[in-house]
C-alpha cells in the first residue's frame, strides 16, 4: 500500500522537485553573473591604477621589505632545479630563495649539492611553527642568496612551516607548483604592501592565460577568465581573496604566525588568515594584483582540463573540510557554487529527462531546466569573454575573440555536463581519498 501511495503522488512530487531545483538553479546563475560583473569593475579599477614604471625605484629603495621565497621540492628533477633557478632570478632589492627538502635520498641531496654547490651551513632556526626535525642546513659557495633546508617528513604543510621557521624576512612568497611568472614578480606583488602596509597582510596575483589552439585549448581559456574574474577580483572587492592554481603570493610572516602557520596549502591559509580578521576585528587588507606577472599554463588537452579542474577541486575540498563550525560561512557562496551547483544540476537534467520521458513533466519544465543551465551557461561564458575584454583590451583579433565566445556553445553543451561530474567527484571524493592516503600512511609506518 504505501508502495502504491508513492507511485500515486509520483506525479505531483516530480514536476514539484523539478521547479525547486530550476528555482535554485536560477538563483546560482543570479548570484554568478553578480560575481562576474562585481569583477569586473574591480579588475578594471585594479588595471587602471597598476603601474610598470617603478622598478627602478623599488630595486634603490631601502625602504621596501626583504622577502623569503619559501619553495617545497619533493625531489631532484629538472623541473625543480629550473624553479629554483628562477626564483633566484627574481627582479628584487633583497630576497632569499628558501628551499625545503622532506628527507631526501642521498643521491638527490647530492644532486641539489653538485647543482648549487652547497656545503653545511651552522644556522640556528626558529620554532614558531609547529614543524618536523631539522637534519642541516645548507648554503651556496656561489653569490646567491639560497638556504637549503633538509627536515625530516612532516608533510606539505609541515615543510612550508620549516621553510617560514627558516626564513629571515618579514614577507613571505609562495608560488603555485604550476605557476608561470616573470622576473618582476616581486616588483608587483610587493607594491600594495608599500601603500598600506599597516593593513596589507596577503597579496595575490595570476592573470589568465592565452587560449591553446584547438577546442579544448579555447574551452580552457573561458574557465581562465571566470576564474580570473570571479574568484579573483570579484572576491578581492569583497576582501575574501583566495589563491586560486597558478598564483603567486606574498603574505606577511608575522600575520602567518599569528594563524599558527600552515595546516594544509595555501588556500587553507588563506582561510584562517581570513577567520583570524573576522575574530579580531583586525581590518585586514588581502589585495589582487590584475598585472600579467603569474599564470597556469593553459590547457590543450581533454586531459590537461580534467587535471586543472579536478586539482582545483580538490584543493577546495581540502580548504573548505578543514573549516571549523560557524567559520566557513563567508565562503558559503564558494561552496554552493563548487560543491552544491554541480551536485543539483546534474539530479535536475536526470529528472527532467525521466520525467519527460514518463509524461510526468510537461515539456516546457524540462525545457526550462536546460534555459537555467545551459542557456544560462552560455551568457555566463560569452559575458566573460566580454568583460575581460572590456577591462583591458588584450589586442586579440576580433576574429579570435568571436571564436572564443561562439565556443561557450560546445562548452555548456557537453563539456558542462561532464565537468560537473568531475566536480561532484573532485569535491565529494576527496575526503575518503585522504581518508585512504592517511590509512596507508600508517600501514608503511607500523
Amino acid at each position: 500500500r504505501q508502495g502504491g501511495g508513492l507511485v500515486q503522488e509520483l506525479p505531483v512530487v516530480l514536476p514539484f522537485a523539478v521547479v525547486v531545483l530550476v528555482i535554485v538553479l536560477a538563483v546560482f546563475v543570479g548570484a554568478g553573473f553578480d560575481a562576474l560583473l562585481k569583477g569586473y569593475f574591480e579588475l578594471r579599477r585594479s588595471l587602471r591604477a597598476t603601474s610598470y614604471d617603478f622598478g627602478s625605484v623599488l630595486l634603490k629603495s631601502p625602504i621596501v621589505p626583504s622577502v623569503s621565497v619559501v619553495v617545497v621540492a619533493t625531489d631532484a628533477s629538472p623541473e625543480s632545479l629550473a624553479l629554483v633557478r628562477r626564483l633566484l632570478d627574481l627582479h628584487f632589492g633583497k630576497h632569499e630563495v628558501v628551499l625545503v627538502l622532506e628527507a631526501p635520498a642521498k643521491e638527490e641531496r647530492d644532486r641539489w649539492a653538485a647543482e648549487f654547490h652547497l656545503h653545511g651551513k651552522k644556522r640556528v632556526v626558529a620554532e614558531d611553527l609547529p614543524m618536523a626535525a631539522i637534519r642541516g642546513c645548507y648554503e651556496s659557495s656561489d653569490p646567491i642568496r639560497l638556504l637549503v633546508v633538509d627536515k625530516e617528513p612532516g608533510g606539505a604543510a609541515d615543510a612550508l612551516n620549516a621553510g617560514v621557521n627558516a626564513s629571515q624576512y618579514p614577507v613571505i612568497g609562495l608560488v603555485d607548483s604550476e605557476a608561470e611568472f616573470v622576473p618582476e614578480l616581486l616588483l608587483r606583488l610587493i607594491r600594495p604592501m608599500l601603500g598600506d602596509w599597516d593593513r596589507t597582510v596577503a597579496v595575490c596575483s595570476v592573470a589568465p592565460a592565452k587560449a591553446a589552439p584547438g577546442l579544448a585549448g579555447a574551452v580552457g581559456a573561458i574557465e581562465s577568465l571566470r576564474l580570473c574574474l570571479v574568484r579573483c577580483a570579484a572576491f578581492s572587492a569583497w576582501n575574501q581573496l583566495l589563491p586560486v592554481p597558478g598564483a603567486c603570493m606574498l603574505v606577511k610572516r608575522e600575520a602567518l604566525c599569528t594563524v599558527g602557520g600552515f595546516r594544509g596549502g595555501t588556500t587553507e591559509l588563506f582561510m584562517d588568515l581570513h577567520a583570524a580578521n573576522r575574530a579580531n576585528g583586525s581590518r585586514w587588507r588581502f589585495a589582487f594584483v590584475a598585472s600579467p606577472v603569474s599564470f597556469r599554463p593553459a590547457a590543450a588537452t581533454w586531459d590537461d582540463l580534467r587535471r586543472q579542474v579536478r586539482r582545483d577541486q580538490q584543493q577546495l575540498a581540502a580548504a573548505l573540510g578543514r573549516l571549523g563550525p560557524g567559520v566557513g560561512h563567508p565562503f558559503f557562496g564558494l561552496f554552493c557554487s563548487r560543491a552544491l551547483r554541480p551536485l543539483l544540476e546534474t539530479l535536475a537534467y536526470v529528472l527532467a529527462v525521466a520525467g519527460w520521458i514518463t509524461g510526468l513533466v510537461h515539456p516546457a519544465l524540462a525545457a526550462l531546466v536546460l534555459v537555467t543551465t545551459i542557456g544560462a551557461g552560455i551568457v555566463v561564458s560569452v559575458a566573460a569573454v566580454v568583460l575581460r575584454e572590456l577591462a583591458e583590451p588584450s589586442g586579440v583579433a576580433p576574429v579570435s575573440l568571436a571564436a572564443l565566445c561562439l565556443t561557450a556553445i560546445p562548452e555548456n553543451l557537453g563539456y558542462r555536463q561532464v565537468r560537473n561530474l568531475w566536480l561532484i567527484v573532485g569535491f565529494f571524493g576527496a575526503p575518503a581519498r585522504r581518508k585512504r592516503n592517511r590509512g596507508r600512511a600508517v600501514e608503511e609506518r607500523y
